[in-house]
């Protein structure tokens, strides 16, 4: 009976000690992310304003659109690509509605986001009429609003 008890207790320091061991061998280690996503997106602007008032009173010719508040300064959005054949599409659909807009590169730090817009673009590269891609448009801005400015 002594002999059984004094090997069960070498046994579980011997294994407390091989797994401190390998414990100790993995903290040691510099993890890395496997996916890592480009939070630079290209925003189709519709203008600059000095206040947000400013900026509700003048964006009046689309639906649907995003604000980002940057240094005393509103910029209203239209719509968000990460790629600029998409944007461009867009644009096109509003230039032929009298909107003269400009698109700019943004950084969104929201990977979530950036994982639902790259699932939005496979939609958008598809697509081709005007409804549908304004529709997707939509969606990506109400995904915007909910996992970013939210979030914010």
């Amino acid at each position: 009976m002594k002999k059984t008890i004094i090997w069960v207790i070498i046994a579980l320091i011997a294994g407390a000690l091989l797994g401190k061991l390998t414990f100790d061998k993995y903290e040691k280690i510099d993890l890395q992310n496997v996916i890592s996503y480009n939070n630079e997106v290209y925003m189709l602007k519709y203008g600059t304003y000095s206040s947000v008032e400013k900026m509700q009173e003048s964006v009046t010719a689309v639906d649907r659109y995003i604000y980002i508040l940057k240094e005393n300064e509103v910029s209203a959005y239209v719509a968000i690509s990460t790629t600029k054949k998409n944007i461009n599409k867009i644009k096109d659909i509003y230039h032929s509605k009298g909107l003269d807009l400009t698109f700019e590169k943004v950084t969104i730090n929201s990977d979530s986001f950036i994982q639902n817009l790259n699932e939005y673009e496979k939609l958008l590269e598809v697509a081709e009429d005007e409804n549908s891609l304004l529709m997707i448009q939509n969606q990506i801005l109400s995904c915007y609003e909910d996992e970013v400015v939210r979030h914010e």
